[in-house]
């Protein structure tokens, strides 16, 4: 009875991350709003309410990003969108500290919560994976859901299954989603044949959704060995091997098999830009795109300093689409440095408890920071901040452990000597 009360507890709890994840927005309205009740729950237990100096770095993200407002209103542009980005980094943070004070007392610990979030990111790349086979099936669901940017989402080689929208911020999803996978093999969370299958459904679905994600898979495996060298040198190595070797005898069929089935444009879309060498990326655009949008800077005074308050959403010439650029065109390179510094200064505590994990998840986003404002907004932001609360509340949560643990061992003896 115990066990079938926490697969429905886990079915919850996933549900709940869908919507907090993937905010998908429909017919209906954003389903993500469904999840902003949960943040009561951080007022009316102590024991759910954030640490201060979490609380006071959540102030000061506010108040720099009130300086981009600022700005805005000074350069004739008049936007909020700095503003919305750091409010809702405050409201991630209240909502993943209600999240794991809602279930602890389940008994879920921190690699369950992670499961529930991988969970949500394999079920939306079987969507997508489904909507890629059965075209009904994907005019079924954008039915139900809102158009998105300026894509036709229901044609085309560019899926998004269930999320709100799809392109570089949900292929930055698989990475992330993989690292978790490997994290939770190396806790003898995951078997390996639920580890192969999960990696299977997000690297399959990466092909339809963006290149982003596709590009940053490498990054994923170089980490993993680095922090697993004397581990699995020996596996890595034999995989690569069989790889390397499989794709050396096959490749020319599974390119046939690719343009067959899905044209020559899917093909070069997907992949073959990124197996044509340093060529075929530079030839495909998007590393001179990101160069170009990087160069775009405060340069002239007092804009070193305040910026012009652009962070996208508005008018602005010239153009860019980084979000380092957008952070220091918003509010100057201080105040943008400090934000960047305060974001990670908040989760100090927790990096190098499960560093494979933090870390690694950490420079994908800061690596994707330069196509697009990644780190603070889209679904592997909301992932990246609801992972660093759960460890920092977990590390917290087993060092009270310990120490109840210390104390009752003293205590017992103790008893026996007066008794």
């Amino acid at each position: 009875m115990k066990n079938k009360s926490f697969r429905v507890r886990k079915l919850t709890l996933s549900s709940l991350l869908l919507l907090f994840i993937l905010n998908p927005y429909t017919i209906y309205g954003p389903l993500g709003l469904a999840v902003l009740p949960v943040i009561f729950v951080c007022f009316f237990s102590k024991y759910s309410r954030p640490s201060v100096d979490l609380v006071l770095i959540c102030f000061a993200l506010i108040l720099i990003s009130m300086i981009g407002v600022f700005s805005s209103y000074i350069h004739g542009i008049g936007q909020f969108l700095h503003f919305k980005v750091a409010a809702s980094l405050a409201m991630y943070v209240l909502i993943s500290h209600a999240l794991f004070f809602l279930f602890l007392k389940d008994g879920f610990r921190f690699n369950d919560f992670l499961h529930c979030a991988l969970l949500i990111s394999v079920l939306n790349s079987l969507v997508v994976i489904l909507e890629v086979f059965f075209p009904v099936f994907r005019q079924a669901v954008e039915t139900f859901l809102l158009p998105s940017g300026n894509v036709d989402w229901t044609e085309g080689f560019r899926y998004r299954g269930i999320a709100s929208g799809g392109g570089a911020s949900l292929s930055l999803l698989i990475p992330v989603s993989i690292v978790l996978c490997l994290h939770l093999y190396s806790e003898k969370y995951l078997g390996v044949f639920s580890l192969i299958a999960y990696v299977f459904i997000l690297i399959f679905s990466v092909f339809f959704i963006g290149r982003t994600g596709l590009i940053l898979l490498p990054l994923v495996i170089i980490f993993y060995v680095s922090f697993n060298l004397k581990r699995y040198l020996f596996k890595t190595a034999f995989s690569f091997f069989v790889i390397s070797l499989f794709l050396f005898f096959y490749f020319d069929e599974l390119k046939q098999v690719l343009i067959n089935q899905y044209g020559a444009s899917f093909y070069h879309y997907s992949l073959g830009f990124l197996l044509s060498g340093t060529d075929g990326i530079e030839g495909e655009g998007t590393v001179g795109i990101v160069i170009e949008f990087l160069s775009i800077m405060p340069k002239t005074f007092p804009e070193v300093l305040i910026g012009y308050g652009f962070y996208g959403g508005s008018e602005f010439e010239p153009w860019t689409d980084s979000g380092y650029s957008r952070m220091f065109l918003s509010v100057g390179y201080l105040f943008g440095a400090m934000f960047y510094f305060l974001f990670f200064l908040m989760f100090r505590g927790v990096f190098f408890y499960k560093p494979f994990l933090f870390t690694t998840i950490g420079a994908l986003l800061l690596i994707a920071e330069a196509k697009e404002p990644l780190l603070f907004t889209g679904y592997s932001a909301r992932l990246y901040v609801l992972v660093l609360v759960l460890g920092l509340l977990d590390k917290k949560r087993m060092k009270q452990d310990n120490i109840r643990t210390r104390r009752s061992a003293v205590e017992v003896p103790s008893a026996k000597v007066a008794s």
